[in-house]
């Protein structure tokens, strides 16, 4: 994942945090952060891998809460993203599988709300309204699970 702060700031700060709650996870993270520069965060960042350059696991989807802090302090800046990189490939695999070889347009159909939900979702959370990112995501999954065990 990689983050960037864009700001304008009067007066330079000194130093930033990034904090960061990642969903499924009741602890959040914490990072120095540096401000005007692409910061990068991975499984070994989060310490979900062991390893820095060698068998990174992949980080969850969902909602997560991302909580700029300067210093000295000018406010925090508080925003979302919701990361759907596993649920985009499942769901890839969905429409090859139905687009080739299947005329279905109801499987097609379902399909497409799959995507229009994702979408929503991630709306939401750039919105900041996580909630209502969380329960479409939800419904997303759901439905796609549903199409993958062909119910």
């Amino acid at each position: 994942m990689s983050v960037m702060d864009t700001s304008y700031y009067p007066m330079p700060p000194e130093s930033a945090t990034l904090t960061v709650y990642v969903p499924g996870y009741s602890d959040y993270f914490e990072f120095d952060f540096v401000l005007g520069e692409i910061n990068i965060l991975n499984s070994y960042s989060f310490g979900f891998t062991t390893s820095e350059t060698d068998g990174f696991t992949q980080l969850p989807d969902g909602v997560y809460t991302l909580i700029l802090n300067t210093c000295p302090d000018l406010g925090q800046n508080k925003r979302y993203h919701l990361r759907t990189c596993k649920i985009d490939c499942r769901l890839a695999a969905q429409w090859v599988k139905y687009l080739d070889c299947c005329d279905d347009d109801k499987m097609l159909y379902y399909l497409d709300r799959v995507d229009f939900l994702l979408r929503g979702a991630e709306a939401h959370a750039d919105l900041c309204n996580p909630t209502k990112a969380t329960e479409l995501y939800r419904k997303a999954d759901d439905l796609l699970r549903r199409i993958e065990l062909d119910c």
